[in-house]
């Protein structure tokens, strides 16, 4: 899911850090992680053709969750 970050975010949600996401900028990110920035007015749908960062989640809680395929940097 590919949003855009409207304001400045902290603290964590299921371990992903979110004062790493800078306001402004277009991300790549998970569903669930997208829609509730969205929900919370943190982010809007951005353009699929936008460029984006590609945002690596690295988290315990989430690794654990998938299913056997490696994790990227694990």
């Amino acid at each position: 899911m590919r949003v855009r970050i409207t304001r400045r975010l902290s603290g964590s949600i299921d371990g992903i850090q979110l004062g790493r996401f800078v306001a402004g900028l277009t991300y790549d990110v998970g569903t669930t992680l997208g829609n509730y920035l969205l929900a919370d007015g943190y982010a809007v749908p951005a353009e699929p053709e936008a460029p984006a960062v590609v945002s690596e989640v690295r988290s315990e809680t989430l690794a654990s969750t998938r299913s056997s395929r490696p994790v990227p940097g694990s």
